[in-house]
């Protein structure tokens, strides 16, 4: 999250755009609750106005409305409120003196809520995300997705929100249940279609058994029997046996 902006000091603690103000930055629906991870870009804020011009208890209040603001509805959004910008700053009493620098780059817009461009931007993202994944989620049960407003257009999302994670592991988890049930199922098919098919070694011990068979039953001589021998010439002679 960064607040870096073109100008080269601190501006006043509210920018006052001339009217009429600009519209949201966020859409109205847009709730990131339960969603703690928020990106940051480290780079961009260390090379911002505010970090090379506030002091520490005006950064840590800047900081501590950025995290308020995406737990709000609109989501990236504050309530353009002194007294609860003094609580959710954690400033208190001392937000008079700290209220320039914590609110630096934030602006009015026509629905009467202060919103930073940078915040505004990331939230979107984590909202269109959080949309994605409960359009999914729809789809997987049979349920019909919720409508939504048009986002605004933002880049890609950076960041997947804790919550978006959790349901993407156990949809990841029921995908490689699911491919584990059909492998063993193929498996299975693959030992049946082979159980049907006899082994050579098989096949002649079948056909031993048939014959073996056929000689208790007197259907075939055996073979040292008389009768399974040829026949020497002038066998068929009478007293062919005796010269």
């Amino acid at each position: 999250m960064c607040m870096n902006n073109a100008h080269t000091s601190l501006p006043d603690a509210v920018q006052e755009p001339p009217r009429p103000f600009p519209a949201p930055m966020t859409p109205p629906q847009s709730d990131l609750r339960g969603l703690p991870f928020m990106p940051l870009d480290t780079c961009r804020l260390l090379d911002s106005d505010l970090f090379a011009l506030s002091t520490g208890d005006g950064f840590k209040c800047a900081v501590a409305l950025w995290c308020k603001a995406w737990q709000q509805v609109p989501a990236g959004s504050l309530p353009h409120n002194d007294r609860v910008l003094a609580h959710l700053s954690g400033a208190g009493g001392r937000w008079p003196t700290l209220r320039t620098v914590a609110l630096h780059g934030w602006v009015v817009c026509s629905d009467g809520r202060l919103y930073h461009p940078v915040i505004a931007q990331k939230a979107n993202q984590a909202w269109k995300a959080r949309l994605a994944q409960r359009a999914r989620a729809a789809r997987r049960w049979g349920h019909a997705p919720e409508e939504s407003a048009p986002l605004i257009p933002a880049p890609a999302c950076h960041g997947t929100a804790h919550a978006d994670a959790r349901e993407s592991e156990r949809e990841s988890k029921s995908r490689s249940l699911r491919s584990r049930g059909n492998n063993q199922a193929d498996l299975a098919r693959g030992r049946s279609s082979k159980a049907h098919v006899p082994h050579p070694l098989e096949e002649q011990a079948a056909r031993l058994r048939q014959r073996s068979a056929a000689r208790k039953q007197g259907r075939e001589p055996a073979r040292n029997t008389p009768e399974a021998q040829p026949h020497m010439a002038g066998d068929d002679k009478p007293g062919g046996a005796e010269c």
